[in-house]
């Protein structure tokens, strides 16, 4: 594992969240990705926001921690020979992989390997 990559709210009104988070928590918007996703910098760790279209299945609420790790094939496989159901992994274009599942008590876990960047 090498670090929390970021915590994230579901949430089905981006707007509404987005304007929450910044007029009343103070947060700055870090960056924004129409209804799919928007992301606050606190301190050390990213604070987002995950729309419908970006949270692969129902999440009514509550937090999923974002885990990087270094080879998320790996980190899958070691997840399911515990018995865990995990999700396919899905390329994120130019921002890289992740794949979700729920721990034993219910919360949902993400994981994400970042793409290299092609200097090509």
């Amino acid at each position: 594992m090498q670090r929390i990559k970021n915590v994230y709210y579901r949430t089905n009104d981006m707007k509404e969240a987005i304007d929450f988070y910044q007029e009343v928590m103070g947060l700055k918007l870090q960056f924004n990705d129409r209804d799919q996703w928007a992301q606050f910098k606190v301190g050390d760790v990213t604070f987002a926001l995950g729309g419908t279209e970006e949270v692969p299945e129902k999440l009514e609420a509550g937090g999923v921690v974002t885990f990087e790790v270094e080879n998320i094939a790996a980190m899958k496989k070691r997840v399911e020979q515990d018995g865990i159901q995990v999700s396919d992994v899905r390329e994120m274009g130019s921002h890289g992989y992740t794949c979700y599942f729920h721990d034993p008590s219910n919360n949902m876990v993400q994981l994400y390997e970042k793409q290299p960047i092609d200097k090509s």
